[in-house]
């Protein structure tokens, strides 16, 4: 009966273990992640305002949400407000690209990347339609002559592919067709929300906002991540093509790598604000 309980206490242990791993993995992929597509998205702007002749003036890198920068006089063009979206095209297709190769979850920062990056610029796109007196890239596209059903129907491209693109890495974070539905719901909602709240406890401190900010900026995330959470279930058992990547156990070497990058990441960001100031 002892050896029974054991038995069983090491089972669970074991069973437990891969399941925080991919939560961790996670956490650390959208503290890695995010930060690094919100770079790559105003690099795309730098390019566009140099190819113009312009010089850049200012920066300033938000841990978690959108960078800004300024710049000298260039002509209000449509590459300028494009550039941010359409530079991480093919850095997302690079990481990928990578991440078949490889397969390791040390990839996984990078996918999250590119998915965050496309999910929520083609949130931002569908906005500019539906509430086009909200000023964004998008709308100041639309104001320069881009048709607004290009805009729309690259907006729910770029969602799809989105989804669709981290749902087919899943099993770089430990999460195949043969884990339950209420496992990879707990992974989502404990390695991403937390990352969410953090969030908005940064703009309470920083920001002056309220506490209805955790609220604005939890909840549609909340949505997200259990309706992604669904969908890759069904799609992982039905579809062989979700299932051509298998599942790869998660390593503390793994975390250390990521941990170690997301340092150099945040310090880059932090030296980039203090040596080139950005003034609204």
């Amino acid at each position: 009966m002892v050896y029974y309980k054991l038995a069983m206490n090491k089972r669970n242990k074991n069973q437990a273990s891969p399941v925080i791993n991919s939560v961790l993995l996670f956490f650390l992929s959208y503290c890695l992640g995010v930060l690094l597509h919100c770079m790559i998205h105003e690099l795309g702007h730098v390019f566009a305002i140099w190819m113009q002749g312009g010089t850049m003036t200012g920066f300033y890198f938000h841990p978690f949400n959108s960078c800004l920068n300024s710049s000298t006089y260039v002509p209000n063009h449509i590459l300028l407000y494009a550039g941010g979206a359409f530079l991480g095209l093919p850095f997302t297709i690079v990481f990928m690209i990578i991440a078949l190769k490889y397969r390791s979850p040390v990839m996984f920062p990078f996918i999250v990347t590119g998915s965050f990056g496309f999910l929520h610029t083609g949130i931002w796109m569908i906005k500019a339609i539906a509430s086009p007196e909200t000023a964004t890239d998008y709308t100041y596209m639309i104001e320069l002559g881009t048709p607004g059903l290009i805009i729309f129907i690259t907006g729910v491209l770029y969602i799809l592919f989105g989804v669709f693109s981290r749902i087919y890495f899943l099993p770089l974070a430990g999460i195949d067709h043969k884990v339950k539905l209420r496992t990879r719901i707990a992974i989502y909602l404990l390695g991403i929300i937390p990352w969410y709240i953090l969030h908005g406890l940064y703009n309470i401190a920083f920001n002056n906002s309220t506490l209805i900010i955790l609220a604005i900026i939890i909840l549609p995330e909340l949505v997200y991540a259990l309706t992604e959470a669904g969908i890759s279930l069904p799609l992982q058992r039905k579809t062989k093509f979700f299932r051509k990547i298998e599942s790869k156990s998660i390593k503390n070497r793994h975390f250390i790598i990521i941990i170690i990058a997301a340092l150099l990441l945040y310090l880059i960001a932090a030296v980039t604000n203090a040596l080139f100031y950005f003034k609204p």
